[in-house]
């Protein structure tokens, strides 16, 4: 039989297989890439075969199968990695011009005679790049091809195809092995993304935000969110994020204000849970929109919103004084702190050091004054009040944050404020936060008239059972008078409402006696569930848990194996304790710097992070440490530390004079660091990273990312690295544009997206991170985690350990590599909690960030007494189970992914570009 030669340079080849379809039985295709182009040549001509298979690829990572058969939602995960691949490659035009082969393509696969599988990326199997196919007829005739051709109609239009026919049956069988095993690779094309075909084939554009709000001017969150980058870029917006951010539209809905505490474990996606809800309450109405967020954070925000959003946010230099974008650079002129109120697009980011230390003459107040539409307070819990009691009587002082909190929430519409740790030290702190939230808003804590016992700090403690809740039917129902709950919390309230004809949005309700007798008694028989899932605090708070979402199949369950432990093999020579042992030099600096930090804070009081920054960055390197005491000893006063690596506490206010002792302490740190860095003395930390990837295989098993607080750090961890693995290419993944890539000596700059994508398809295995970056990094492919400093607040080593324990690892365990110096601060506060709790892993979740502080003082003052500190968080835990137990995994009628109406990216970006 003649074997037929084509070339798109001799013909046109867009008819050779559709001519060859018709009358077939059965069609095998070993395909390039899924894409809603796949059958465009041949779509026609496909509708008369009998039964369809197709096989290719679809950027599917092994990983992504095996979650998607562990997770009983992988399904949908998987289909939505497939539906990225497509997406990301068409735009509203792309979407327009093919409807029509989205819809052939939809009728195909509803039918049943047209079957897909997805063939994963493996090291056995890295790309299925040849195409090849068998057309089969009843009477047994086939016709086999292989080539280079594609099937859609760029691809012939525009590239040089080659195609080579044969209908010899050796020929047949040969090209039908090559399928069956590729077939039994595969996996199924879920029916998800059936699902998704069909809304692509009907989806359209509205014409503008205007168009997009109902009568009531509200608008559906999965216009504004169907087709954000997080969707295009092979994420998904998970059941309880979209459950947060529909919970508060619907409060904007009934009350025209949505008011909560997001309450989510580490780890969660609080960030991302935020920003979405922000995003959709800002397009409601004109006013702009004020995120508060720690300074080591407000990167992290601007990235988020820009990476898995696609909005622009301008972030607010408290020490250029001036608006920047995402490059750090200037959106406004420097050196204005009136700019401030000034915010050139919708959504500005502002650290909360510059309401901490801030002054009400001055960028505080001019903020305070403003009107907006959505405020974010992130670290929520940084908002409190002391209390004092004398002669009988408390009285309650807020703190500047709380305080700028209350005036900005009474002139805002909606009020969202985040953190994992709610409670610190007392319950009461939970109420300061919601009565925070209720100002400008009755229906959070209800009005000051006609009882109002939510009004009252005292209430938290019928929560926490310190006060019983009352006996008394009039009291029992006082508690739900006023703020009275909607209609949908439950049938006692729908009936109390309906009987005394209520508006939805009235929050004080009807009397005790003016109750129907049937209402009374439903309501005495429910108090108990009433009481504890339906008051008013738990009513705003949202809080799910980890082991929340693990029982229900939402999460998987990854165990942490921390090291270093016995037999791991450590040199002991290396180990004290936990710790690692410092040389000696490195022992006399960091000697010489307690003390310097001793006399800084007993001189300037007020001098907060500059009294700790010096302990802080040794106990982290000591390039770092050396790289302060020289700062410190000049007196840069706008470069002590970049402003991404700026602490809680903000950027340094005090700059007096240093007096000759503390320059004498300062000269010794600098003198026995440089012997460090020079190498006269070893600094033992990057010779146990090596000892791991080396020895225990790491490298090799698992990759690593490389954890530190300081930028300086990261970079130090890096150059050993590259010396150490020469052929290794190592990233450092940092804030802003410093970001890069190097493999011996040679450096490359890259951006984050780039360096997440080599790292996911296994190109880098080795990523050193700061922790301005490290939120929103998603690194479930490594397997390892290195903290090559531990931070003051042991909490944040649950945000570093989120990277990799996380949704889409498929590793039942992941391992942790804690690397402390022996006699330090750090080596203190982790050997206390280790000794009280075992694995400091089990606790990070209950340890309130407000021991920070504590511990400051304690360290510089009496060491001893921070080992007390951990017998106390036991009492700091949240109150009670939230109500949020129950729909965790609710996610009916949120299917945003298969949305048909959506609002075009280029109006978003246009509204989201207008300024305060």
């Amino acid at each position: 039989m003649v074997i037929e030669r084509f070339s798109s340079r001799r013909q046109a080849l867009g008819t050779i297989l559709g001519d060859r379809l018709k009358g077939a039985s059965r069609y095998l295709r070993i395909a390039g890439y899924f894409r809603s182009s796949l059958l465009e040549v041949v779509g026609e001509a496909l509708e008369t075969v009998g039964e369809i298979r197709v096989v290719c690829n679809g950027d599917l990572d092994p990983y992504d199968v095996k979650v998607a058969k562990a997770a009983r939602d992988g399904q949908n995960a998987l289909a939505q990695t497939l539906v990225s691949s497509w997406q990301s490659t068409e735009d509203g035009i792309d979407l327009l011009l093919a409807r029509e082969r989205y819809r052939r393509l939809h009728d195909l696969l509803a039918s049943g005679r047209m079957k897909v599988r997805v063939v994963p990326r493996d090291a056995n199997n890295v790309f299925v790049h040849g195409k090849a196919g068998v057309i089969e007829h009843a009477d047994g005739r086939a016709y086999s091809f292989v080539g280079s051709v594609n099937d859609s109609v760029s691809g012939f239009r525009h590239a040089y195809e080659i195609l080579w026919g044969d209908e010899d049956p050796a020929a047949g069988a040969w090209v039908r092995d090559e399928f069956e095993h590729f077939w039994a690779q595969g996996v199924d094309l879920p029916d998800a993304v059936v699902k998704h075909v069909a809304a692509m084939a009907n989806r359209m554009e509205y014409r503008s935000i205007e168009d997009a709000r109902n009568a009531s001017g509200e608008i559906s969150p999965d216009a504004v969110l169907a087709e954000r980058p997080i969707y295009k870029g092979g994420q998904i917006l998970r059941p309880w994020q979209k459950r947060f951010v529909q919970t508060c539209v619907d409060d904007h809905r009934l009350y025209g204000q949505a008011r909560f505490l997001i309450a989510d474990d580490v780890g969660l996606g609080k960030t991302l849970s935020m920003a979405a809800a922000a995003l959709v309450l800002s397009m409601l109405d004109d006013k702009p929109v004020l995120i508060l967020a720690p300074a080591t954070l407000i990167w992290q925000w601007q990235d988020e919103l820009e990476d898995k959003l696609g909005i622009p946010a301008a972030v607010w230099s408290t020490q250029k004084k001036c608006w920047l974008d995402s490059e750090r650079r200037p959106l406004t002129q420097k050196g204005d702190p009136s700019f401030v109120a000034k915010c050139p697009w919708r959504i500005g980011i502002v650290s909360t050091g510059l309401i901490v230390n801030g002054d009400d003459n001055g960028e505080r107040g001019a903020l305070a004054k403003k009107s907006f539409g959505v405020v974010i307070l992130d670290e929520a819990h940084k908002a409190r009040a002391s209390r004092e009691t004398r002669r009988g009587q408390t009285t309650s002082t807020r703190n500047n944050l709380l305080d700028f909190l209350h005036k900005v929430a009474r002139n805002a519409t909606n009020v969202i404020l985040g953190t994992a740790t709610p409670i610190q030290l007392d319950a009461v702190e939970l109420w300061d936060i919601i009565a925070a939230l209720s100002q400008g808003a009755p229906q959070v804590l209800g009005t000051p008239f006609d009882g109002g016992e939510w009004m009252r700090d005292v209430s938290i403690r019928l929560l926490t059972g310190e006060r019983p809740w009352p006996q008394n039917e009039t009291s029992r129902w006082g508690l739900f008078r006023n703020p009275l709950p909607p209609a949908a919390e439950h049938s006692v309230f729908r009936d109390v409402r309906n009987d005394a004809r209520l508006p939805p949005k009235e929050v004080l309700g009807p009397r005790f006696d003016e109750l129907g007798p049937d209402v009374r008694g439903d309501f005495l028989q429910d108090f108990t569930t009433l009481a504890e899932q339906h008051n008013p605090i738990v009513r705003r708070i949202v809080r799910r848990t980890r082991p929340m979402l693990e029982e229900r199949g939402l999460l998987k369950r990854i165990g942490v194996i921390t090291h270093p432990r016995q037999g791991d093999g450590v040199p002991t020579s290396f180990l004290d304790g936990h710790g690692l042992v410092m040389g000696l030099a490195f022992t006399a600096a960091y000697e010489a710097a307690e003390k310097f930090s001793r006399i800084y804070a007993a001189r300037r009081p007020g001098a907060g992070f500059l009294k700790t920054i010096l302990l802080r960055r040794i106990g982290s390197s000591a390039r770092a440490g050396l790289e302060t005491a020289r700062h410190l000893l000049g007196r840069i006063d706008s470069g002590i530390i970049p402003e991404d690596e700026i602490g809680d506490e903000d950027a340094p206010t005090d700059y007096t004079p240093a007096d000759p002792q503390e320059i004498q302490f300062l000269r010794e740190v600098e003198r026995n660091l440089a012997a460090v860095v020079d190498g006269s003395d070893v600094d033992p930390k990057v010779q146990v990273i090596l000892h791991y990837l080396r020895e225990r295989r790491w490298l090799e098993t698992n990759g690593a990312i490389i954890f530190s607080q300081y930028r300086t750090t990261a970079e130090w961890v890096l150059e050993a690295l590259c010396a150490a693995f020469p052929d290794e290419p190592v990233a450092l993944y940092a804030g802003g544009s410093a970001s890069f890539v190097q493999r011996g000596s040679e450096r490359r700059t890259a951006a984050r997206e780039q360096i997440k994508a080599s790292i996911q398809q296994g190109d880098i295995r080795l990523v050193c991170a700061t922790d301005a970056a490290c939120e929103g990094l998603n690194l479930q492919r490594l397997g390892a985690q290195v903290n090559v400093d531990l931070p003051w607040n042991p909490s944040r080593l649950e945000q570093r350990k989120g990277r990799v324990q996380r949704i889409g690892q498929v590793r039942d365990d992941i391992h942790v590599l804690n690397l402390r110096y022996a006699g330090t601060v750090e080596d203190d506060v982790y050997a206390a909690l280790s000794d009280r709790f075992g694995d400091i892993f089990s606790v990070l979740g209950q340890l309130p960030d407000g021991f920070e502080d504590q511990w400051i003082d304690a360290v510089l003052h009496d060491r001893q007494a921070v080992r007390n500190f951990s017998q106390r968080v036991e009492k700091a835990r949240p109150p009670m189970e939230l109500r949020y137990l129950r729909d965790v995994a609710d996610d009916r009628g949120l299917d945003w992914e298969y949305t048909e109406r959506v609002l075009s990216s280029r109006d978003l970006d246009e509204w989201m570009r207008r300024g305060w």
